[in-house]
């Protein structure tokens, strides 16, 4: 680390061209090049100094806080003493010239890239570039305040934006600068206690029974109609659907596990870690129609591969295009948007999938801990929060078949 303490002018020479600063201790060369009046007027300019000070960690470029204006020499020694106790201290806000945007990018490339799942980071990145730095990119990191995210979140409500997204995009900016507060490059969080729009609750969606079986038979027709077999009996999520390998699934044992999960990032698919980590590697067993599907979709891809011979692609995932690749999860959702149409059926989202077998299994009065496991949520409060309704359902069916069975024994 280095400083120095230099004089300098508004004087240009002949070419135009603003004279260098001088150093307090100049050298012969220095004084050469320097305006002739800072020789021999002692007043004429003004002092300043400058500090290096190793390298910023918000951007990872040189430290070097430079000041000018100070009337006198030992006024710029004072401040400069000063500006080194806090560099040596790491009190220093070095970052203070960084703007938001630049952080941003930095914390993507560190932070998030690579270390997140690909649909998150692709998310994070999204909203960083299209939302975030647009609207608060140029300002100072250091001096970004509360009522400018504030303002930055009543922006996007009055542009319409859902309540979901723009908590989504609070939560991409206040991760970023929780960080920012861990490497002290900030005082605080300023994203932190922001007032955030209200999520209205949707009510979740699925079919009676009648209408799964409905929909079972018909996909029954379908090349991939064991997939949608395994799902109505599973409850995996897409991507963990897509993702499922054979060397997943135990027909000894009469059960598969979730271990890798697809998602589609700008177009491509890539493979990552289940959503939850209780989700990652978790166990989920397979009823008698489950395990029949399972068997003879593997009999009917094994006629695949011969017909495919040399060209087909070992990719070793369960299901898969008719050449062995494996499943683009936005085919698997336009595939059943297409049977449920054909079929006349009431028209739901493949995630409600999951939820019809949730629904299955409340009704089977299995144990919501039980459940929580099974779909992989990360705590039991989520699978009470998505399902409390089906299981005041289930306990009123509860109450009314055991008051049924009183008044037969009463007769």
């Amino acid at each position: 680390m280095s400083s120095d303490i230099y004089r300098r002018c508004g004087c240009r020479d002949a070419a135009g061209k603003l004279y260098p600063p001088l150093p307090d201790r100049a050298s012969a060369d220095a004084k050469a090049r320097t305006c002739p009046r800072l020789l021999s007027d002692p007043k004429h300019g003004s002092w300043g100094y400058a500090i290096s000070g190793g390298v910023d960690p918000a951007t990872g470029k040189r430290v070097q806080p430079r000041k000018m204006g100070f009337a006198t020499k030992a006024e710029a020694q004072k401040e400069r003493a000063a500006a080194l106790t806090e560099v040596t201290s790491g009190r220093w806000k070095g970052h203070q010239t960084t703007a938001v945007g630049e952080y941003l990018i930095a914390w993507l490339r560190d932070r998030v890239d690579g270390k997140r799942r690909p649909s998150t980071a692709a998310m994070y990145r999204r909203y960083v570039e299209q939302d975030i730095i647009p609207a608060l990119g140029r300002l100072r990191l250091a001096e970004l305040r509360r009522a400018q995210v504030d303002k930055f979140i009543r922006d996007l409500e009055r542009a319409g934006r859902g309540a979901t997204t723009i908590r989504r995009i609070h939560a991409t900016l206040s991760s970023a600068l929780s960080t920012a507060e861990t490497l002290d490059l900030v005082d605080y969080n300023a994203a932190a206690k922001v007032a955030l729009p209200t999520v209205t609750k949707a009510k979740i969606t699925m079919w009676e029974p009648s209408l799964a079986n409905t929909f079972l038979t018909a996909a029954g027709g379908h090349r991939l109609g064991a997939m949608f077999e395994l799902e109505v009996r599973t409850g995996l999520r897409r991507g963990e659907l897509c993702g499922l390998r054979w060397s997943d699934v135990d027909f000894d044992n009469r059960e598969l596990h979730a271990r890798v999960q697809l998602s589609q990032v700008r177009g491509k698919v890539a493979e990552g870690p289940i959503k939850t980590e209780s989700g990652q590697d978790r166990t989920v067993s397979l009823d008698s129609e489950a395990i029949g599907a399972l068997m003879v979709w593997k009999l009917r891809q094994d006629m695949e591969r011969d017909a495919w011979g040399a060209d087909y692609v070992e990719s070793g995932r369960v299901f898969t295009y008719e050449n062995g690749e494996q499943l683009r999860p936005d085919h698997v959702s336009r595939v059943f948007a297409s049977l449920v149409a054909k079929a006349e059926l009431p028209k739901i989202r493949f995630h409600d999938l999951r939820h019809l077998h949730a629904s299955l299994l409340i009704a089977a009065g299995v144990p919501l801990a039980v459940i929580s496991k099974r779909l992989g949520h990360s705590t039991i409060s989520i699978t009470s929060d998505l399902y409390g309704h089906l299981l005041r359902d289930a306990n009123r069916d509860a109450a009314e078949a055991a008051s049924s069975l009183l008044q037969r024994a009463a007769s």
